[in-house]
């Protein structure tokens, strides 16, 4: 069914409802809508229904005999996503009560939420001085307190999570420059990554260097992969980097994320703009140390690296981990199952990695409600943890960092290894494409 939405006044505002436009917006939708009643969605939805031609970005939107999910609400694990949102739901409802706010508002950041961001956020302005004036334990202190204030206030903004106010969502999504461009990261994250976890061709994250790197077995397999133990170290330290500048290029360039995700049509002044802020981010992070640290060679070269190294390790620390395991590579038809299942939370208990990764240690429960403050997720692990087991469905976790490091490079390691020796290894015949 195709809609026509441009006289509909969202009350997530224009942002979000952008991110479907011209293309198959059925699991966005299911995202960002898991406490409204299908009756009350359906009879708003029924207004703009069109029956003129919608003019696609690309064909593979109209092809309905890929659908990724099975969305007749008749799969066997049906029950598991009624209880599901009933039992968060009311958990909601118990904290509008208690705080006497809305039930969307108690989805968002708490009081304690907002304080804790300003304090992080604090920390990386407070740090800025002293790292113009070349104090060396800045080169550590400002990513880490980069990251964190881009885990706790980037991430969540971009997913709405914030507040429900869509204007104060938007702006903070721009106070990060060192984490990623809004748009691309809409493109990445919310349209691609979150939708469709581990989908091939539809999850940009599969194919963030296939090249070097093979993490999923939709990668032809090439022999510099014997080797990507050594690339894996490279995009851990690059990573974020490149996602700030060079790969937001090349997506315009090609029209497509990594393959996965179509660009949204853009006037050619948005355009220029999204070049002009790459441009923009590089030179106010890489370009003023060469002049105000001229003479001093060291200085110039560790301000200028080391920042961008720290920064992309913790990044590609709170991510990297949560998703790509072995245990990971399964898939349902049943949205919801499958954000399940090819998620993997770890550290549940840490307060230590809770905070260090804004809450992304509990990633099934970020992909089940990515709408839901992540301060609200620790309350909620136990909800999905019991639903789970009573339904049968596994919980892919870990006790601790080090046992989610080692099933990440486990996979790693898999993943190198040609067809034939993953075949005489595990006696079992390995897809590739």
């Amino acid at each position: 069914v195709s809609y026509d939405v441009t006289k509909f006044k969202h009350p997530g505002g224009p942002v979000s409802i952008q991110l479907g436009k011209g293309r198959d917006a059925t699991a966005l939708f299911e995202a960002h809508h898991p406490f409204t009643s299908k009756a009350k969605l359906a009879s708003i939805l029924k207004k703009y229904e069109t029956d003129y031609p919608v003019e696609l970005l690309s064909s593979r939107e109209e092809d309905t005999t890929k659908d990724v999910f099975d969305w007749s609400g008749e799969t066997d694990e049906e029950q598991f996503i009624v209880e599901l949102k009933s039992r968060v739901k009311d958990y909601f409802k118990s904290e509008a009560k208690r705080r006497g706010v809305t039930f969307q508002q108690a989805t968002k950041a708490t009081t304690r939420r907002w304080i804790e961001m300003i304090f992080f956020f604090g920390g990386f302005l407070l740090t800025i001085p002293f790292y113009v004036q070349g104090y060396w334990i800045t080169i550590v202190l400002l990513p880490v307190f980069a990251w964190l204030y881009a885990a706790a206030i980037t991430h969540d903004s971009m997913h709405f999570a914030i507040s429900g106010d869509w204007r104060i969502n938007s702006l903070m999504g721009y106070c990060s420059p060192w984490t990623a461009s809004p748009l691309m990261w809409y493109h990445q994250h919310v349209i691609g990554h979150h939708a469709y976890p581990n989908i091939p061709f539809r999850d940009p994250d599969l194919a963030h260097a296939p090249a070097f790197v093979r993490l999923h077995e939709s990668i032809r397999w090439k022999p510099l992969h014997k080797f990507q133990i050594f690339s894996v170290g490279l995009i851990w330290t690059l990573g974020a980097a490149l996602y700030m500048t060079l790969v937001p290029l090349k997506a315009l360039f090609a029209g497509a994320l990594n393959r996965s995700v179509i660009l949204m049509k853009m006037s050619s002044t948005r355009v220029i703009m999204h070049v002009l802020g790459r441009i923009l981010t590089a030179l106010v992070l890489w370009g003023w140390q060469w002049y105000v640290f001229r003479g001093d060679i060291a200085r110039q070269l560790l301000f200028t690296i080391a920042p961008m190294l720290i920064h992309s390790l913790c990044f590609m620390f709170s991510t990297q981990l949560n998703h790509l395991t072995s245990e990971n590579m399964k898939e349902s038809k049943n949205y919801y199952v499958h954000q399940v299942l090819t998620s993997h939370s770890f550290s549940r208990d840490s307060t230590l990695v809770y905070y260090f990764t804004g809450g992304l240690n509990l990633q099934i429960e970020h992909h089940l409600f990515p709408t839901v403050n992540h301060c609200h997720l620790k309350a909620l692990s136990p909800i999905v943890r019991e639903l789970c087991d009573k339904y049968n469905i596994p919980y892919h976790e870990s006790s601790s960092v080090y046992e989610a490091i080692s099933k990440h490079f486990q996979h790693v390691t898999q993943m190198g290894k040609s067809k034939r020796k993953l075949t005489q290894g595990n006696n079992e015949k390995v897809k590739t494409s």
